[in-house]
């Protein structure tokens, strides 16, 4: 098995969107008055970018200026507006500000967006991501070391699916927080989720294969446990590219910039919905599916039935992070039911490709045999999971229809 490089060598603090920073006094503080009064901000064109990370002896930071309380600095007369945007609608004036300057202004703010209830900065966002973040990392970090050592399955596969659960969240929200922050985490963890589902489908097969062999009986029985040593090898060296990973630097250096996402997420619009986005997904899945009953009916190639299924768990993951119970709860429970019979279909097509590899690779017609036995099953499996198919959609349907009102 081919090493897998890791992109980031060294810890790169994320960068993070405080919410504490909108606070009334902070923002009333940075936009004083020399005569104590306070000024609006003007509405912002567009979010500013991150800004590129430079020495410390020479970081400029932009920043909103505020006049200094000795003497009104000249502004520039205000270029004007873009034809295709109103006048109203002006980007931030800034400034380039030294770290010198910065002292001068203690009560400096970030760009203040265009409230929509005056006073009032939502936290719900935060207040929501936060926590499912801070869940999904202490799964990781308390199935590390079983995951390592390999003695019960069950640390690997909740390992993955801690790892799946960040990813989904952040792809979820990322419309609500900063996009720089949310994709380059959500790359990070890929990596690690990567070499996770490596070993985790080796567990499903293997775990597969010996309930097989203990039903087949000599000679394939042996030919069988013949297979299992092969698929055993491949999951060894994938837990030593695992290992290889969680000993890298970079490994601990991702569990930080999560920790500091759980606890301060990089929200970028405090005002977006949960609800909508969580719609969304659930649009994309319902979307996905019209498109292939449209094409295939209810016999789907099985890459495809694996597809939707991902979708599925996007859709899952997203209506999560409501705080609604009723109809999205029992949307939830029909979405987890079509996910498992879409996942019967997916192992059973995995081992059984496997398994046909397993054998044109092998010289011994004992495992062929043996094989095709279990193959015979792997097949009765895919059908009784395309029977279930269409009714476990159909009850997702009704469920998604119902708690999002589309």
């Amino acid at each position: 098995m081919p090493p897998r490089t890791r992109l980031r060598a060294s810890p790169r603090p994320a960068p993070v969107v405080h919410q504490d920073l909108y606070s009334e006094a902070s923002l009333r503080a940075a936009h004083a008055e020399p005569n104590g009064h306070t000024t609006r901000a003007p509405k912002r064109r567009s979010r500013p970018d991150d800004a590129a990370a430079t020495p410390a002896s020479t970081t400029t930071v932009a920043k909103i200026t505020a006049p200094k309380a000795t003497a009104p600095k000249a502004t520039a007369p205000e270029t004007a507006a873009p034809a295709d945007e109103p006048a109203t609608d002006r980007a931030l004036d800034v400034d380039a500000v030294t770290d010198e300057d910065v002292a001068d202004h203690p009560a400096l703010a970030p760009p203040r967006p265009a409230p929509r209830r005056p006073g009032l900065i939502p936290t719900d966002i935060a207040d929501t991501i936060g926590p499912v973040l801070g869940k999904a990392i202490a799964d990781i970090k308390a199935h590390e070391d079983g995951s390592r050592r390999g003695g019960d399955i069950e640390d690997v596969h909740k390992m993955r699916v801690a790892t799946r659960r960040l990813r989904a969240y952040l792809k979820a929200a990322r419309p609500a927080l900063d996009r720089t922050a949310t994709d380059r985490l959500r790359e990070d963890v890929k990596d690690l989720a990567g070499t996770l589902g490596v070993i985790r489908d080796h567990d499903v097969m293997i775990q597969q294969l010996h309930h097989e062999a203990a039903k087949l009986g000599d000679p394939d029985t042996g030919a069988l446990e013949h297979l299992i040593t092969r698929l055993d090898r491949e999951r060894v060296a994938g837990r030593d590219q695992l290992i290889t990973e969680l000993d890298d630097p970079s490994y601990d250096a991702l569990l930080t910039e999560l920790q500091e996402a759980a606890e301060q997420p990089p929200v970028a619009d405090p005002w977006a919905d949960l609800h909508e986005l969580a719609a969304a997904e659930w649009l994309t899945l319902e979307k996905a599916h019209r498109k292939l009953h449209r094409r295939y009916g209810n016999d789907p190639p099985n890459d495809d039935l694996h597809e939707l299924r991902i979708y599925g768990k996007r859709a899952r993951y997203a209506a999560e992070l409501l705080h609604e119970k009723g109809s999205v709860a029992a949307f939830l429970e029909a979405l987890a039911e079509f996910q498992e019979v879409l996942g019967n279909h997916q192992d059973a097509c995995v081992l059984e490709d496997r398994l046909r590899e397993l054998v044109d690779e092998s010289s011994d017609p004992h495992a062929g045999i043996a094989a095709g036995r279990v193959i015979q099953g792997c097949h009765e499996r895919r059908v009784a999971a395309r029977a279930a198919y269409p009714a476990a959609w159909k009850k997702a349907a009704a469920a998604g229809a119902k708690a999002f009102h589309v």
